[in-house]
């Protein structure tokens, strides 16, 4: 793949890695260490990728051919933007994180995807993007259950900066384009309609209260963490990868 074409996003917007596996090819390769890899580089410095390697990852027992030349896309993509990383700036902006989901995407078990994404001095510093454990029955649910994974993060990274002094920088924000899961976040009446959520995620009303971090509507079009949960076109990619503060070095 040293002298592979390289290409602007890491996965097509349409494509699905969910179908059954089928063995069209009797030819073995190496996916489960380039999975391996890609893990790393996907946790350590490029967020850009999580998404792609976190659907990919899933099939590193039963993966075809399909999913070989979807995990090469990634290398193709790699090699176009290996001078990419994430650059940190001296700024007073406190924590900020952006939370999303995509709701049901999976076709296999209807599953929805979380990503979330927090930035401090100008780059991400943490992120996530991972299929949800339960399935969600609208959208404002699988927002929610997104939100409740973000905020654990959150309380995590601004207890870091309280205990390192750094009392300006912990007065956390999330943004969320959901107005349905913020709404529910901040509202402390349980409903019919949302009674069947578990309980473990209502700790977000808790958190909101507690002043552990405030909760903010942001648009669509502006959600950063849009890139953690589905592939998506090739300037809304570009978009979402530079909001996360990933600059070419050289």
């Amino acid at each position: 793949m040293e002298k592979c074409n390289p290409v602007a996003t890491p996965s097509e917007k349409n494509v699905s890695f969910d179908n059954p596996p089928v063995n069209d090819s009797q030819e073995t390769f190496p996916y489960r260490e380039l999975i391996g890899a890609l893990m790393d580089l996907s946790v350590a410095t490029r967020p850009d990728i999580a998404n792609t390697v976190s659907r990919l990852g899933q099939f590193t027992c039963n993966s075809n051919k399909c999913h070989w030349l979807a995990a090469k896309r990634v290398l193709r993509y790699l090699a176009g933007s290996a001078s990419l990383g994430l650059v940190y700036t001296k700024k007073k902006e406190a924590l900020c994180g952006y939370t999303d989901a995509d709701w049901g995407n999976c076709v296999i078990d209807r599953r929805s995807y979380t990503g979330y994404v927090f930035l401090l001095s100008g780059a991400a510093i943490s992120w996530k993007s991972t299929k949800q454990r339960t399935v969600a029955l609208s959208t404002t649910e699988a927002e929610y259950v997104s939100l409740s994974e973000a905020s654990k993060e959150a309380i995590y990274l601004r207890s870091i900066l309280l205990e390192l002094g750094f009392l300006d920088f912990a007065k956390t924000k999330i943004f969320v384009d959901n107005r349905g899961a913020l709404c529910l976040a901040n509202d402390h009446v349980f409903h019919a309609r949302t009674k069947h959520i578990d309980i473990k995620h209502h700790f977000v009303r808790e958190s909101v209260v507690a002043g552990m971090f405030v909760l903010q509507h942001i648009p669509t079009d502006q959600m950063t963490a849009d890139i953690l949960t589905k592939p998506l076109s090739r300037e809304v990619h570009s978009k979402c990868t530079e909001a996360l503060g990933l600059r070419k070095l050289n």
